[in-house]
């Protein structure tokens, strides 16, 4: 499973180039709060997951994002992934600059975003294999720390369709790279 999502990243990353698309290649370090009778944290430091987002236009980016966890020692070992596809809407103001495109675009106002987003989850391992899917929504901000790097900082909530149901709060940390 590894060499296939390397091989879809890989691909979506060519792709991408040869489109002369803007790209946002990212990682986040995310905290995860159950809420209700199945509650849970699960804090995932350094990395949650990475995400790939593709700019439809000045506003608009689709973000694939993958997440997978492998825990072993003397017991099972047990596997962990998630996979969301977001869509985003970025509140830009003018981000040209000189003659220069500059992402995210500059000032605090121009950096929030928001991202609904669905998705897959679940485990196998120990026995026993689940895989939930997601729904929810995050709004957050990219911060521009030099040329192309941003910091990116988002709170979310989703719902978890299994079983049981169950409702999550997330913050997530993270950094951005733009492509051009």
């Amino acid at each position: 499973m590894p060499h296939r999502t390397l091989l879809v990243l890989a691909s979506l990353a060519f792709t991408s180039a040869t489109a002369q698309a803007q790209v946002e290649l990212g990682v986040d370090a995310g905290v995860t709060v159950g809420l209700g009778d199945n509650s849970r944290t699960v804090i995932n430091i350094p990395a949650q997951a990475f995400r790939v987002g593709f700019f439809l236009d000045d506003h608009v980016s689709l973000e694939p994002k993958f997440g997978f966890t492998t825990t072993s020692g003397s017991g099972p070992t047990v596997t962990n992934y998630a996979a969301e596809l977001g869509l985003l809407y970025h509140f830009y103001r003018d981000r040209e600059r000189m003659g220069r495109v500059i992402y995210p675009g500059p000032g605090p106002r121009s950096s929030f975003y928001v991202r609904p987003f669905i998705g897959l989850v679940g485990f196998s391992g120990a026995g026993a294999d689940d895989a939930d899917a997601v729904l929810g929504a995050g709004v957050g901000m990219k911060v521009p720390l030099v040329n192309r790097l941003a910091a990116r900082f988002e709170a979310n909530f989703a719902h978890n369709f299994g079983d049981p149901d169950f409702d999550q709060i997330g913050l997530l940390a993270g950094l951005s790279f733009f492509t051009r």
